[in-house]
């Protein structure tokens, strides 16, 4: 709604009343209008706070709202129509959250615009970087419930002797992804596929690095995803996960409550941790922890 339709339409909802209640009407009047100003001079502070990020910032902003159009095949008023699933229910079944959610064409697009500004997120991407020099030339990666490929895209970018594979649960996260590695012209090293992470369609022994990262507690079992994940990576390869703890949501399918029961996982499955960290991150509900680890499968 333009501002000029807004006054027009509060002007007439109150002159409904104005003839009987004339002072009742001139009080709601400014009070909905103090209102007003205070929304507006806020969101004048919000805008000197983001024109004042740096050029990195808004380059990130501009790369990723660039690749989400793509891949979405839409433009910007079409990407804020998009309908946001809300139909979960709290028996957080697998079946459900996966027709609900992963098979609509929201949810890599969400996923995807996270790396915007998401603090989780970003870190993502930071301790992978982090790692970037333990891989050896021709490395075979996999990324494991690859979302929208934004990870997938960006390992295939460091190198280019490096090949990925990756499955994930939703033909819309496949589209979408298949998209931006096309995009990125990555696309003839990546062979993304569909397939549940419990069930990985590949032989034993078959990868360098496998990448879990937010994807195992979206699963009721975790630790059958990650012996599959064990199962497929070769002796001497690297592991790089992440898992949230504390972080109940209903798309998540099993709750980590410490990181101890986090590295308790990684030595059921027989990996030996090289590098693990926690983070502290905030959202409306409260604060919660990622944990990042990156491991050996000896």
């Amino acid at each position: 709604m333009l501002y000029t339709d807004f006054q027009k339409t509060f002007e007439s909802r109150l002159g409904t009343r104005a003839d009987l209640y004339p002072y009742a009407v001139e009080y709601h009047r400014v009070r909905f209008e103090q209102t007003i100003h205070h929304l507006l001079h806020s969101i004048l502070k919000q805008m000197d706070a983001l024109i004042q990020k740096s050029d990195v910032s808004w380059t990130n902003t501009e790369e990723i709202v660039s690749d989400v159009l793509y891949c979405g095949e839409m433009d910007v008023e079409q990407l804020f129509a998009l309908k946001i699933p809300d139909e979960l229910t709290a028996d957080r079944d697998f079946e459900e959250v996966k027709t609900k959610l992963y098979e609509t064409k929201y949810y890599p697009i969400g996923e995807h615009l996270n790396y915007i500004s998401f603090p989780p997120a970003l870190e993502r991407k930071a301790f992978i970087r982090k790692h970037f020099s333990r891989f050896k030339e021709e490395s075979n990666f996999c990324d494991l419930g690859f979302g929208p490929g934004v990870l997938t895209a960006f390992i295939l970018e460091q190198d280019t002797s490096w090949r990925a594979a990756g499955v994930d649960i939703s033909k819309d996260c496949l589209r979408h992804a298949e998209r931006l590695l096309n995009k990125k012209e990555v696309s003839e090293r990546g062979e993304l596929s569909i397939a549940d992470v419990r069930s990985l369609p590949y032989p034993d022994d078959t990868f360098d690095v496998i990448v879990a990262v937010e994807v195992l507690e979206h699963i009721p079992d975790p630790e059958v995803g990650l012996a599959e994940a064990v199962r497929v990576l070769k002796p001497g390869g690297y592991a790089m996960t992440a898992l949230p703890v504390q972080l109940p949501m209903l798309m998540h399918l099993y709750d980590f409550d410490t990181p101890d029961e986090v590295l308790a996982l990684y030595e059921k499955v027989g990996l030996e941790v090289v590098d693990f960290e926690t983070k502290e991150f905030q959202r409306q509900a409260g604060p919660f922890m990622d944990t990042f680890a990156l491991s050996v499968n000896p």
